[in-house]
């Protein structure tokens, strides 16, 4: 029963960044609620996770008969009990054709299996990105507020943002937007700038580019495109 993938919802996040920094946030405000469909986030969540060890797997396990098989071979047993609920949705050899697919994505994976709706028509825009301070430096804290507008409900997206430091690599997150019901919203998030060896978090100007979609940012799977950014 789908009804079993709710209890491991809390047991996988989202999305991993690019660099070790650790956003805080990320709770959406919406003048319309936008619709909650556990099974798809635990499964876009799962996705996230697992991908490298399931891959790994059917490439040096051999031929897998069930989706028993394949998932036993996970790590943990919260991830094997997932595993073969999803993997059950479509059979097991389905459910590797869709894993191996050439260009990875979870969003698009949950798709296919079933678990997650896809729009072709939604839209949206990006209203407003600010970041504070907009001048910062090394273990300072700062807050980025995203506000955005959807016109055309979403099937499942993602709103997506990167920050500029003055020198450094570009680090950013992102949140899952499922079923978004036309109107305003707005997502905060902040972090703390602890220098690391890929952003030392110099002195200077911080600046944020975000971007909302249907499907991933920047997949190349035809049900994946930009609506707004800013």
């Amino acid at each position: 029963s789908m009804q079993l993938l709710f209890t491991f919802l809390i047991a996988f996040t989202v999305f991993s960044n690019v660099i070790a920094v650790d956003f805080k946030g990320g709770k959406i405000e919406t003048v319309h609620e936008p619709g909650t469909k556990e099974e798809c986030e635990m499964c876009v969540s799962f996705m996230g996770q697992a991908i490298n060890n399931l891959l790994n797997i059917i490439l040096n396990a051999g031929v897998i008969g069930t989706c028993a098989q394949l998932c036993g071979l996970l790590p943990n047993q919260v991830e094997q009990v997932v595993c073969d609920l999803l993997c059950d949705y479509v059979g097991v050899e389905g459910f590797i054709d869709i894993i191996n697919d050439v260009d990875p994505d979870p969003i698009f994976y949950c798709e296919e299996i079933g678990v997650c709706d896809i729009v072709t028509n939604a839209a949206g825009k990006i209203d407003a990105v600010t970041i504070s301070p907009a001048v910062g430096q090394a273990g300072g804290q700062f807050t980025i507020d995203i506000e955005w507008t959807i016109t055309n409900a979403t099937g499942t997206g993602e709103l997506a943002f990167d920050v500029f430091a003055p020198v450094g690599f570009p680090f950013g997150d992102g949140v899952l937007l499922i079923d978004q019901q036309p109107g305003n919203y707005r997502a905060n998030f902040q972090f703390t700038a602890t220098p690391n060896q890929e952003q030392p978090f110099e002195p200077g100007t911080y600046h944020v580019e975000a971007a909302i979609c249907e499907g991933s940012c920047g997949s190349s799977h035809p049900d994946s495109y930009l609506l707004g950014k800013g």
